[in-house]
């Protein structure tokens, strides 16, 4: 079994508007438990109860290299192969029919990581974590996606992984597509990561645009956890820009020569290439974004 090497564990104490960062360096062990979870039902009382799953987790992974980095209420385990550190803060409540919806909140924690390994993209490398019941009764884009990823992990017989996937609550923009689908087990809790890319038109699949992107519950239904991390593909042009090469074997974008072109034939092509692509092939692979997933405890 190859050798690990463990490292230092951080605590941050995040105040009311205030960002505090660490950085990552090693030297102690970090070991993650592989307790499985149980399914419980998002306390929101308009979700529906039910308590049997109908996805199976990813395999947990008992320990990688890592730091261990409190953001109260969150800790992760950080590599220093995806990130240099972790910036961390509390927003405060913002409601008033003033507000876009966007900008609703009952108050919550964002961790952005520092020195990502993806630079300059069209999303900052994120984790955002709200009280379940609250955000979802305050915003009902958030109430509705609880509400899919609810259907998705307990309902018998429910959605499938591929249908009626969660959307991100505070985007302007919608999901232009989804791949690499797959229920993930955290410390607990669990969820649905995916690839994808917003947009607010038919947009071409590229490595700007493209992110990882996990939605979980707490086990107690307590919290929601939205995760928002950069990744990219070898078979993907670099931007969107009718000049950006595209790799040979990627798919090409229609709209360019034919606006009329089926756009969702070209999705449908571009998901069956990100899904048919291994693991370690992307940047950052999806195995070191999994392992963070799987690291995450809520110590509230």
């Amino acid at each position: 079994m190859k050798r690990v090497f463990f490292l230092l564990c951080l605590c941050v104490v995040i105040s009311v508007a205030c960002d505090l960062s660490v950085t990552v360096s090693p030297n102690n062990p970090v070991s993650l438990p592989t307790n499985p979870v149980t399914p419980v039902q998002i306390s929101a009382s308009p979700i529906p109860a039910t308590l049997a799953p109908n996805a199976t987790p990813t395999a947990p992974q008992p320990s990688f290299e890592g730091v261990q980095v409190s953001v109260d209420p969150l800790r992760i385990v950080l590599s220093p192969a995806l990130a240099s550190g972790v910036r961390g803060s509390r927003v405060p409540r913002a409601d008033g029919q003033e507000l876009p919806q966007r900008e609703l909140t009952p108050g919550h924690t964002v961790l952005t990581l520092e020195g990502y390994r993806l630079q300059d993209r069209a999303q900052q490398p994120q984790i955002f974590v709200y009280p379940a019941q609250a955000y979802a009764e305050m915003v009902p884009a958030a109430f509705e996606s609880i509400h899919r990823l609810d259907n998705i992990l307990y309902v018998p017989g429910g959605p499938t992984i591929n249908d009626q996937l969660p959307a991100v609550p505070f985007f302007n923009d919608a999901q232009v597509f989804a791949s690499n689908a797959q229920v993930i087990s955290f410390q607990g809790g669990q969820g649905v990561r995916f690839l994808t890319e917003y947009s607010q038109y038919a947009a071409s699949a590229n490595n700007h645009d493209l992110f990882y992107h996990f939605q979980g519950l707490t086990r107690d239904g307590a919290y929601y956890i939205v995760v928002i991390l950069p990744i990219s593909n070898p078979m993907l042009a670099e931007t969107s820009d009718a000049g950006a090469p595209l790799p040979e074997g990627g798919v090409p974008y229609p709209y360019f020569s034919d606006p009329d072109a089926d756009m969702q034939s070209y999705y449908t092509s571009v998901k069956d290439v990100l899904n048919a692509t291994p693991s370690e092939a992307f940047t950052p692979t999806l195995n070191q974004l999994d392992l963070l997933i799987q690291s995450m405890l809520i110590t509230q």
